[in-house]
């Protein structure tokens, strides 16, 4: 009996190290808090500091289609009407639809609310998702939203990543470039 319960403890240990090594790339774990950076950058408007960004991948360097996480840093208090609003003028100035933008207000809807100074918001995309997060000034991260809908987690990240992006400069220096 005593070798039955070697054998399956062993079992154990080996289908939780297993799951445990799959978690960084299937979202089931906070693992991108540990991803190196592959670049930052800070988004001013006139004199003021909006927010400070940065990129990060589980290999430091931006290879697409690997998973990548997206992090602001908040340097003012933003109502969360006018952050949706200012989504929804990034979706338009990249091009896509009335009906789509709309579609997806609607879906982000849960994933922030207020944004005061020194929050944080994480978008990370996986494969097949997007997850945001959501960190309170000193609080703990805390999962606010998790999306199936790959168009939408894509064109959240367009905001800062698309070659159209109405801020090359601020895209440039997420992706670790020289400008």
């Amino acid at each position: 009996m005593t070798g039955w319960k070697v054998l399956i403890a062993s079992l154990i240990l080996t289908m939780a190290t297993s799951v445990q090594a799959e978690q960084p790339t299937t979202g089931g774990s906070m693992a991108w808090q540990q991803w190196p950076e592959v670049g930052e950058a800070t988004l001013t408007w006139g004199w003021w500091t909006i927010y400070q960004s940065s990129l990060r991948t589980p290999s430091g360097d931006y290879e697409p289609p690997l998973p990548h996480a997206l992090v602001i840093t908040y340097a003012r208090d933003i109502s969360d009407e006018r952050l949706m609003k200012a989504t929804n003028d990034q979706w338009a100035h990249l091009g896509y639809s009335a009906s789509q933008r709309e579609r997806w207000q609607t879906a982000l809807n849960d994933a922030w609310g207020d944004i005061a100074e020194d929050d944080r918001l994480a978008f990370v995309r996986y494969k097949d998702k997007g997850v945001f997060h959501y960190q309170s000034q000193g609080q703990d991260w805390r999962t606010t939203l998790v999306i199936d809908d790959t168009d939408l987690a894509d064109a959240f990240l367009a905001i800062w990543l698309s070659e159209n992006t109405e801020y090359p400069d601020h895209r440039r220096a997420l992706l670790g470039e020289a400008s």
